[in-house]
């Protein structure tokens, strides 16, 4: 799509490129390896091209990574939050309209839940052995444990 879609967006220096990752994305989660390399990848590919957009002067053409903790989309029905308050199962219309306000405002990087900026700022000051600790206390370690993934009834 951005291949597609971009030049004409730098042509015109308007436009919004949204790359949906996920919070996988910005911290990897024991159970989804290959899931996690594809998230840091779509949030990679957004802040180099970001990056690049502005020093090509392309102020006028924004990107928005979405960084969300589970949706209750059915895509991960199993899975498990130990901190419901903390790090809710998101609602869809919810995650929806936060993104879309996000865009809407040309947010650069949108997490939900917001708690989860916190522990973004966390990761990168506190030594790998306590962001361990902390992961398996929120139970970031073993939300994968009761994962049945999405059941779709194939004819």
């Amino acid at each position: 799509m951005c291949k597609a879609f971009l030049p004409v967006m730098m042509d015109r220096n308007h436009g919004h490129i949204v790359n949906v990752a996920s919070s996988a994305g910005l911290l990897g989660v024991n159970g989804l390896c290959d899931y996690c390399a594809s998230k840091f990848g779509a949030v990679g590919f957004d802040e180099s091209l970001r990056f690049e957009l502005e020093m090509l002067g392309k102020d006028g053409v924004h990107t928005t990574v979405v960084c969300p903790f589970y949706i209750s989309t059915g895509m991960f029905e199993g899975c498990k939050t130990r901190v419901p308050w903390l790090l809710p199962i998101l609602k869809p219309e919810e995650a929806s309209n936060r993104i879309v306000d996000a865009v809407l405002c040309n947010q650069k990087v949108i997490i939900l839940p917001r708690a989860l900026y916190f522990f973004m700022a966390l990761k990168g000051i506190i030594p790998t052995k306590v962001l361990s600790i902390l992961c398996r206390y929120f139970g970031a370690s073993n939300s994968m444990d009761d994962f049945k993934g999405r059941s779709e009834k194939r004819d």
